[in-house]
């Protein structure tokens, strides 16, 4: 059981005073007339019925009706931090690499960052430096390449907002990549 869970049955037990698994009119009514924070008794109990009877019974509310309506509610909220966060992260990732800030990502807005990732370096003492810089730009263009072409879904060399949006939706451990 969920930590949610817990909560939404400790909750429905402190209403449930006969125990049944499932709270009556009366036994909702009871406890919204004890809190004083309620001015309006009978509209909040009317009101919790309304909003988690799901089925025909109306002389009850079961701990499931609640806790569906709770959980959809929390899966709602769940997705709304998680479209945050991805909105932020597309934001960042055209901040980092749209560097005409022109609204979209080119092709060579990205090779020319990653020329200057380090990572990108040759390490092997034994080329020559204008070897090493041609083996740099060969790693750079082909890891452009292999990405835009998962991204770059009408191939036309530009990532929009949609296009990295859907990518990173599912690609969500996505690195923003080289450093500046």
């Amino acid at each position: 059981m969920s930590k949610v869970e817990a909560q939404i049955e400790k909750i429905f037990t402190s209403f449930d005073k006969d125990g049944d698994g499932n709270l009556s009119w009366d036994e909702v009514f009871s406890r919204m007339s004890s809190n004083s924070n309620i001015k309006d008794p009978l509209a909040a109990t009317k009101s919790m019925f309304d909003h988690y009877n799901r089925d025909a019974d109306t002389e009850n509310l079961s701990i499931q009706e609640i806790r569906e309506v709770l959980m959809s509610k929390k899966i709602k909220q769940d997705l709304i931090r998680t479209e945050k966060a991805l909105r932020s992260k597309v934001k960042d990732f055209r901040k980092k690499y749209d560097t005409d800030n022109d609204g979209v990502v080119t092709f060579d807005e990205m090779y020319q960052l990653y020329l200057k990732d380090p990572d990108f370096d040759e390490e092997d003492d034994e080329l020559s430096a204008e070897e090493r810089e041609k083996a740099k730009c060969r790693r750079a263009k082909s890891s452009c390449r292999y990405f835009f072409s998962a991204v770059d879904k009408d191939k036309n060399d530009k990532l929009s907002y949609l296009e990295i949006h859907e990518y990173l939706k599912k690609h969500p451990e996505f690195d923003l990549g080289p450093s500046q």
